[in-house]
């Protein structure tokens, strides 16, 4: 599943960047393991076990320290928490958690990125379709696209995606698409963030965010059913922190 952005809904967050970066939920502290839910509500179980007795609770917007994650015999994620005094496990999706730090090997691709970025607009291409919106200059093709602001400051990059081997290579250096979760991990460290969506629980998105940026690289995971882990389907690369183009 692509968590593709749709142009208008990004265009408008963009009018307003200031206020959309706010609403993106509140920062998590700075060290340790932190979850966010992404429902309101969500079923809070005894142990880390779907066949575990539950309760459905109210999560609160604010982050909530996780001592300890496990994996359950399935290979499924499960967040140790305490909500409102009462504590319990919260299975993977629905749950965005707080890992890592900033990425310096995301910062890396970025470099790559730019350097193609540049040539992409410095040349013309039939494979390229370019076309202005809200002061914003958008080049597609019929595997990727990449959004760019232009000014008097110099070439401001917004936003990209992709789900094509060849392009993704060409844009960041290195073929990410099908790569497993491991080995994906093993290359670019810990992600800043993960998360899974809460009506999916084998899509899990890992957000690395750069370290000399305000940039998030957002890398989706699908796990098929005779799979352990999940491997990359689509990457994204986006103005502000994680959350941003929520």
């Amino acid at each position: 599943m692509t968590r593709k952005i749709f142009a208008f809904t990004l265009l408008f967050a963009l009018a307003f960047s200031s206020a959309s970066f706010a609403a993106s939920g509140p920062v998590p502290p700075s060290k340790g393991q932190w979850a966010l839910a992404l429902e309101s509500y969500s079923l809070l179980y005894t142990k880390a076990d779907r066949g575990a007795s539950n309760t459905e609770i109210e999560m609160p917007d604010k982050w909530l320290s996780v001592p300890s994650a496990v994996r359950d015999d399935n290979n499924y994620l499960w967040y140790k928490v305490t909500v409102n005094g009462k504590s319990g496990w919260l299975p993977q999706n629905g749950i965005r958690l707080k890992m890592g730090g900033k990425s310096k090997s995301a910062s890396n691709l970025f470099r790559n990125y730019t350097k193609a970025r540049k040539n992409i607009m410095g040349r013309s291409s039939r494979s390229w379709t370019q076309s202005t919106e809200n002061g914003m200059t958008m080049y597609t093709s019929d595997n990727a696209e990449f959004w760019v602001r232009e000014g008097k400051k110099g070439v401001e990059d917004i936003y990209f995606q992709t789900s094509d081997p060849d392009t993704c290579e060409l844009f960041f250096g290195t073929d990410l698409i099908g790569m497993y979760m491991s080995k994906l991990r093993s290359k670019l460290g810990t992600p800043t963030m993960r998360e899974s969506p809460y009506e999916n629980i084998n899509v899990s998105v890992l957000s690395y965010e750069l370290s000399d940026r305000d940039m998030t690289l957002s890398i989706t995971l699908v796990r098929d059913e005779n799979d352990e882990e999940g491997r990359v389907e689509s990457v994204e690369l986006y103005r502000g922190r994680t959350g941003s183009n929520d």
